[in-house]
Parts: C-alpha cells; sequence; structure tokens
C-alpha cells in the first residue's frame, strides 16, 4: 500500500470489570473509573501526538495527565501511512497505556513496599492492561468513511474476542483478592500493612489492582464516602452551631485515622459515620486494626473521647433532628439511540463535532451533580455515574436529561426525526450495604429506566427516554416505579387535573413534600396495598373504577391524613384520572413508596429547628 493511505484506527482499553466493576469502598470504585480514563487519555494522546487526528475523544480536548477530561475506553482516529506504520502507532498506543499505568502501580508500590511480595506483584503489573487495536483503509467516494468506521468497528469486535489466553499460573495456597478473586494477594504471609488510607477490613487482602486503586495518588484519597453523601439533607438541615461545635471532635477521629475528611463538602468536610452513632463501635474496631498492638489502648481511648462528645452533642436535639439511617440515590444515565445517531454522521468532522459535544455534556453533567450536592464517580460521553442526597436526586437526574436533551437535539434520526435521549436509573439503598450490590442495583434501575420491568416498555412501544427509581431497603422487597420523561411542568398545579398530567420526577416530588410536611403519615402506602388486594378479582368496568376511586379517596379523607383544601381537590382530580383498578393502586401505593424515602431527605434538609 501507498505511504499516503488513509486508515481509521480504532483502539480499546481495559480491564473495564476489574478497574470499575470490583469495588468495596467507593475510593476503589472512583479511582478505577478515574485510573481507566487516565490511561486511555495516554493511549489518545500518544496517537494525537503522533499526528494521526483523533475522533474520539474530542479533537480539541486536553490530554494531558490529570486534566479533567474523562475519556472512554474507545479510542477512534485517522492515521495515514502504510499498514507497517498504523501497527507501530497501536503499539505507541499500547506503550503509552502501560506506562501510565505504571505511574499509579510506582505510586502504589513505593507506600506499601515493606509488606508486598515484590516478584508477585511485579508478576501481576505485567498482566493486567488488556488492549486491542484494529485499522480499516478509508476508500475514496461518497461513503467511504461510513464504510470504515463499520468495518474498523467489526475488526474490532473480532480481535477482542480472539484475546490472548494466556494460562494463569497461580500460586498454591495463595489467598485471592477480597475484591473479585482474580489474582492472589501481593501482601507477605497474606496479612493486610497497616498503611494510611488503605482502610482494610479483618481478614481483607488485595492483589496489585486492588492496592492501586486503594492507595494510589495522595491527593485523590479523600473521596467522599457514600456515608457522607447520605448525611448531607442533614447537614444541610441542621444549625451552623452544632456543626461547629462538632468539628474539634470530628478533628480528632481524622487524626486517629478512624474517618478521612473529604473534599468537595465544606460545611462539613468529614465522612458520614463521624454523626452515625450505630456505626461507632465498629468504627472504633476498623480503626484498631490499623495500630500496632501496643499503641490500639491510647487510640482506643481518643476515639472513644471524641464519640462521646458527638454523642452528646446530638442527644441535645430533638429525635427527629438528629441523622436518620443512611440512605442516598446511585445514579447511572445512558444516552438512548446514541449508535444510530452516530451512524448517521457520514464523514469525520460530523464525527469529531459529535464527540466535542458529548464532552461539553460530559463537563455540564459534574456540574449538575455537584449543584445538587452530589459526588460524580464517572462522566464520560453519554454515561454518567454519581451518588446522590435523597432530597436532590430527582431534580438532579431532570437537569441531566435536559442538558443532553439540549446539546444533542440537532442530531435527528432520519427514520424519525427524534433526537438522542437520555434514560436515567435511581437505585435508593443503603450507605452501609455492600458496594458493588449498590452499583448492580443501580445499573438495574438505568435498564429498567429504558425497557421498563420486565421489558415491558420495549414491547408497548415506550422504551428509552426513562426515568426508574427503585427501593430496596434492607430487609425488603424492592420498590419500582418508571415512566418516560415529561415535559417539565411550568404552570404550577393550580389546576385540579394538573397532578395526573405531570411526570414520574414532579409527582414524587410533589408526594415527598406531603410526607415530609407530615400530610400523608408513613403507613399510608401499605394501606393502599391492601385495598388494593380487595380489588385483585373483581371483573374491569365502570362498577370497579368507581369503587376503587371512592374508596381511596374515603383514604386520603381520614383524620391522619392533614391535606388541605387545595390539596384534597388536587389529589382527588388524580384519582379520578389515573385510578381505574388494582394495578392502579399498587402503582400509587409504588409511589407513595418511593416518595416516603425521598420525603425523609427533604424533611432532614429542612431542618427542624432552624
Amino acid at each position: 500500500m501507498s505511504q499516503g493511505t488513509s486508515w481509521l484506527l480504532q483502539i480499546s482499553v481495559g480491564p473495564v470489570q476489574e478497574f470499575i466493576a470490583a469495588a468495596r469502598r467507593t475510593r476503589d470504585l472512583w479511582f478505577g473509573s478515574f485510573m481507566l480514563s487516565e490511561i486511555s487519555k495516554a493511549a489518545a494522546k500518544a496517537v494525537k501526538d503522533a499526528r494521526a487526528e483523533l475522533i474520539f475523544p474530542e479533537p480539541n480536548g486536553d490530554l494531558k495527565p490529570d486534566s479533567d477530561l474523562n475519556v472512554a475506553n474507545v479510542i477512534l482516529a485517522r492515521a495515514s501511512g502504510d499498514d507497517q506504520a498504523m501497527n507501530a502507532l497501536a503499539e505507541k498506543a499500547r506503550e503509552a497505556a502501560v506506562a501510565r499505568f505504571k505511574v499509579f502501580a510506582a505510586e502504589a508500590f513505593e507506600k506499601a513496599k515493606r509488606y508486598i511480595v515484590k516478584e508477585r506483584w511485579d508478576k501481576q503489573i505485567e498482566d493486567v492492561i488488556e488492549f486491542y487495536a484494529a485499522w480499516a483503509e478509508i476508500g475514496t467516494g461518497e461513503g467511504a468513511y461510513k464504510a470504515a468506521r463499520q468495518k474498523v468497528a467489526r475488526l474490532l469486535a473480532a480481535r477482542k474476542n480472539l484475546r490472548d489466553f494466556l494460562p494463569h499460573e497461580g500460586e498454591f495456597r495463595v489467598q485471592k483478592s477480597s475484591l473479585d478473586g482474580l489474582r492472589e494477594s501481593v501482601f507477605k504471609d497474606g496479612k493486610g500493612p497497616k498503611i494510611a488510607g488503605l482502610c482494610l477490613k479483618e481478614g481483607e487482602v488485595l492483589d496489585s489492582v486492588g492496592l492501586i486503586k486503594r492507595i494510589s495518588g495522595d491527593k485523590r484519597k479523600r473521596f467522599p464516602s457514600v456515608s457522607r453523601v447520605a448525611v448531607d439533607p442533614w447537614v444541610r438541615g441542621v444549625k451552623e452551631e452544632t456543626l461547629r461545635a462538632l468539628e474539634p471532635y470530628c478533628g480528632a477521629l481524622v487524626e486517629t485515622g478512624a474517618i478521612s475528611d473529604v473534599i468537595g463538602y465544606e460545611a462539613f468536610p468529614y465522612e458520614g459515620t463521624a454523626v452515625l452513632l450505630s456505626r461507632h463501635a465498629s468504627m472504633l474496631a476498623e480503626c484498631e486494626l490499623k495500630y500496632e498492638p501496643e499503641e490500639r489502648e491510647a487510640v482506643r481511648e481518643k476515639v472513644r473521647a471524641a464519640c462521646r462528645g458527638i454523642a452528646t452533642i446530638l442527644s441535645g436535639l430533638k429525635e427527629h433532628d438528629r441523622p436518620q439511617e443512611p440512605y442516598f440515590a446511585l445514579l447511572v444515565a445512558d444516552g438512548d439511540r446514541m449508535g444510530a445517531a452516530i451512524s448517521e454522521i457520514g464523514d469525520m468532522k460530523g464525527h469529531q463535532e459529535f464527540s466535542s459535544t458529548l464532552s461539553k455534556f460530559a463537563g455540564e453533567a459534574r456540574d449538575i451533580v455537584r449543584n445538587f450536592h452530589g459526588v460524580c464517580v464517572y462522566t464520560g460521553g453519554d454515561d454518567v455515574l454519581a451518588f446522590l442526597p435523597l432530597d436532590t436526586c430527582l431534580s438532579c437526574a431532570r437537569g441531566l436529561h435536559e442538558a443532553f436533551g439540549e446539546l444533542l437535539k440537532d442530531y435527528k434520526s432520519i427514520k424519525d426525526q427524534r433526537s438522542p435521549t437520555l434514560s436515567v436509573g435511581i437505585s435508593i439503598g443503603h450507605a452501609m450495604e455492600d458496594l458493588e450490590d449498590l452499583l448492580e442495583f443501580g445499573r438495574g434501575a438505568e435498564r429498567i429506566a429504558k425497557k421498563g420491568i420486565g421489558d415491558e416498555a420495549s414491547r408497548q412501544g415506550v422504551d428509552r427516554n426513562g426515568l426508574a427509581v427503585v427501593v430496596r431497603s434492607r430487609g425488603s422487597d424492592s420498590v419500582i416505579v418508571r415512566e418516560q420523561w415529561g415535559r417539565k411542568n411550568t404552570e404550577g398545579l393550580e389546576d385540579t387535573r394538573a397532578l395526573a398530567k405531570v411526570s414520574l420526577d414532579e409527582r414524587l416530588h410533589y408526594w415527598a413534600r406531603l410526607f415530609s410536611d407530615g400530610a400523608i403519615p408513613n403507613k399510608f402506602p401499605y394501606e393502599l396495598r391492601e385495598n388494593a388486594e380487595f380489588y385483585r378479582g373483581w371483573d374491569p368496568g365502570d362498577v370497579l373504577e368507581a369503587a376503587v376511586r371512592d374508596d381511596i379517596k374515603r383514604i386520603f379523607r381520614r383524620k391522619d391524613v392533614t391535606l388541605s383544601d387545595e390539596e384534597k381537590k388536587r389529589v382527588e382530580g388524580y384519582i379520578d384520572l389515573r385510578l381505574c383498578g388494582h394495578r392502579d393502586i399498587d402503582r400509587l401505593s409504588d409511589e407513595l413508596v418511593i416518595a416516603q424515602w425521598i420525603g425523609f431527605g427533604v424533611r432532614q434538609a429542612k431542618g427542624g429547628d432552624r
């Protein structure tokens, strides 16, 4: 082939599962995502430095290490040369990816080398990075670029299926990593070392990747825990003088390593476990493991004194003004019809503009999550993963959906003139649950947002562009609601029929406010479920509809439901328009259960005596 041949080069970097999915602490999750982005960024920079034209990530993005640019693990570029030159370019990108990973590895090794089996460490480090590349020639004439892009995607998929299945040479009687069990522990004698920031549980051991995620990069070690996100409504609602009184005791806990200080939360820059009295005993036990036996008594007394001080301050508050059980929202968002949008772009310039648009959304998404007091784990292209307080999760989801729709509104499908949309799944869970389980619930919520419960939305033609909220409280079955996004209501709820017309997020906000104000008792949703059971065997028709509506209205008129006259009319208007049978009662009950959880956060954020 001639020297001037143009090619499309596509690269895939991994391992995604090991870097992102295997996580016990929020830092494991965040740093794994960050590290994968940095490794992909290094590969992209190597491609660009070799005078290839980047398509994904955006051509003008800041590819310097530690820049704010998040880079997905798939890189697309146009390059010139012969087949040998393309092979050399792919090798340069691979070397850059491996070198960036080894920077993180060296940081971790330097902190823990006294406790590491070096031979085992070195062997694992050489085996971590997954790198695949394929290239296809760009022909001439109309449609040549599009044809090359489709071909290179097929080639890369085929190459990944033919991955190098090298035999894993495990070591006999060496404990596997507690995170995912893929590789052996790198610790000497199978014992976890006492290193700042490592935060090992009793018996927990890590392989090279797990250790790197836990302790590499000092300046990033204070990533907020989910417990801090969970207590944020309380922090915003409590008096400032209470927070100031807690500071010296929280500072003492930081000094001992019982908790960490965190970035992004200036009003109360500490882990949430500091004010969760039910967590103090386990916090003390975990803290002691970081010290040698002869040091533990002094540390134990210092931690206990700080915990007593915190307990004294909190006991002075009214019971409903103290921090409640630490529930929070895990948000997962993903673009819809993105493949169709990309496939209809016929030239490289259009692809680059699309890439820049996605990069702009990623930046806006970080700001939106931050504005709603959340923590962004990952924003890249059309993907968002974030932790949010209960009271702001729906508003954040709405903000992300609208920002995405606005930025991509011009990328309409030729077939149906529909633009890409954003489906958002929100999973509400307990901060002390296993993080991998919480992640799976969040991703499950996102799948439901796209396809509906049991893929029913796909069958009914109302799939994608969805919002799904799932609550999985400890010891209870999951409760799920899902609808397609509707336009934001700008006319208020004065019309008695308005509540039946607004979108799911706005209805949940409305019900949550009623719960937080005490207008609806907490037992109310479960009584509705009992009513649904009563009507389950009835034949559909006017008799059933009239009975259901009258019965549910009667329940809303009870003395323990303290709705204003205006709210009663609004709710009854909703009942008349939306309730026809037991399934509708079930759905209303599910909405109220979820709104009740959100209402807990709303009530805490308002504060009892501020």
